[in-house]
């Protein structure tokens, strides 16, 4: 059986498989790990160049599915997920789900992408923070931490599609960002390194929303 804290596993939540939410989890993060490297290939190979976030997304999925298969996990990886159990606002980018036919689940993990460097300087600091057209908050980090995003969920996720400098700049301005709203958020909230490779970063940091936390994993993709 799912053990029950995934979210989905509330009295009359059943689905018959020997593995944990741990055990999910890690066969997700496994998953987008693996799905760097071919998805710099497809990008590499295509002949589209002009990218913009949701067509680097897309081809994102449609890799990560690719690696899913593979690892044989029971979890399907999709795109724009509404909340329909929570209702919450956002519209997060990636979400994975357990795969049961005749039932549909909460998701077992939420990602937001972005794009470094945004496509505007006005929005350069949206990895972070942003507005949206009408003034509300609305940067991809800050989705997290208001509870517009991920919703019932203590690990989610962060996608980076890095296409100018290096990683070490981009976390050195990402971390900037974040400490200038010290004291509203915390040391907690900075990104920390968990494994550097030649085809990614994966950086871990936490999203307080003050009487809960959330764990965020950060993978950063040079394109």
């Amino acid at each position: 059986m799912v053990i029950d804290d995934l979210p989905e596993a509330r009295t009359g939540a059943s689905f018959s498989m020997n593995l944990s939410a741990t055990s999910l989890r890690e066969k997700i993060l496994q998953s987008i790990s693996n799905t760097a490297k071919p998805f710099v290939t497809a990008i590499n190979t295509h002949k589209k160049t002009d990218w913009n976030e949701d067509g680097l997304t897309q081809i994102f999925i449609a890799q990560n599915t690719v690696q899913l298969q593979k690892l044989s996990a029971p979890l399907m990886v999709g795109a724009q997920y509404r909340d329909l159990y929570h209702k919450s606002k956002g519209i997060p980018d990636i979400y994975y789900s357990l795969l049961e036919e005749g039932k549909d689940h909460e998701p077992a993990f939420l990602m937001e992408a972005k794009r470094l460097p945004t496509p505007t300087t006005a929005r350069k600091k949206e990895y972070v923070i942003g507005l949206t057209p009408s003034g509300n908050p609305n940067g991809g980090i800050e989705r997290f931490k208001l509870g517009k995003h991920g919703v019932g969920q203590t690990r989610c996720g962060m996608l980076a599609f890095v296409e100018s400098e290096e990683y070490q700049d981009w976390l050195g301005k990402v971390n900037s960002w974040i400490i200038e709203l010290f004291p509203i958020w915390s040391s907690d909230e900075l990104l920390v390194l968990q494994e550097t490779s030649s085809n990614y970063n994966h950086y871990k940091s936490i999203a307080d929303r003050g009487t809960s936390k959330v764990q965020l994993d950060h993978f950063w993709i040079k394109i």
